[in-house]
């Protein structure tokens, strides 16, 4: 079914692994606008995380990993529905968060879309990367950006990579494009910025550049971790 989906229709997923803090604030905001499909996977969280998603009857589902590209496959295999929602736990939804989504997947030609970002910083630096978060290049899309996509696209192209520790979702995206039609959400998902806070701006994004690079040139991913804890 194409052209006349509702809410009902979606499962959304949130890998996690110690979000007590973000978590409730995206569940009651996903609860209020009107999802009834909410599923948590979590990697063994030590904190209240489990404890949070109980509390707000949400479908707990435990991942034996801890690698978001394996918990996120694990979600949408215990979906049963035509269309999923990634989401990240520390993200916050935009006003008009449901118009805009609805408006995309009832086109005619979606397939899979993601979102722009906004950060929750007035940082310039962290400004100028929510522009590239525009554009459709598949340099510019990642797994804070979120994903909607109907369930037998993913299936099509056997869901996320598992055997990668970063960029799983740039990785999808660049995939997906090669036969699937891509959308932008006209939308922004606002994005915490507390590991730029934690680490530095510069430094982190510094990383990440490098980590691109390398995934780019096919480094293995174990030198890849190796490096970006060596950098940070």
């Amino acid at each position: 079914m194409k052209g006349d989906y509702t809410l009902n229709e979606f499962s959304v997923i949130i890998p996690c692994f110690n979000e007590e803090t973000h978590l409730p604030v995206l569940l009651r905001k996903l609860y209020c606008a009107g999802f009834v499909n909410v599923l948590i996977v979590d990697a063994g969280s030590t904190d209240n995380t489990v404890e949070v998603a109980k509390r707000c009857k949400t479908k707990i589902i435990y991942s034996s990993t801890k690698n978001r590209a394996f918990q996120l496959n694990l979600g949408a295999k215990s979906s049963n529905t035509a269309l999923l929602l990634f989401l990240h736990a520390d993200v916050q939804l935009p006003l008009k968060f449901t118009k805009h989504l609805l408006a995309t997947v009832n086109n005619s030609k979606f397939d899979f879309a993601n979102f722009r970002l906004q950060f929750n910083s007035k940082h310039w630096f962290l400004k100028l990367n929510e522009k590239f978060s525009h554009f459709k290049v598949g340099a510019f899309q990642f797994g804070d950006q979120g994903l909607i996509i109907r369930k037998p696209v993913l299936n099509s192209v056997n869901g996320f990579d598992e055997n990668l520790v970063f960029m799983e979702g740039n990785d999808i995206v660049r995939r997906l494009k090669k036969d699937y039609h891509f959308t932008k959400v006209k939308s922004s998902l606002v994005v915490s910025a507390r590991k730029y806070e934690e680490i530095g701006v510069y430094r982190l994004q510094c990383s990440y550049f490098i980590i691109y690079v390398l995934a780019r040139l096919g480094v293995k991913q174990k030198t890849i971790k190796y490096l970006f804890k060596k950098t940070l």
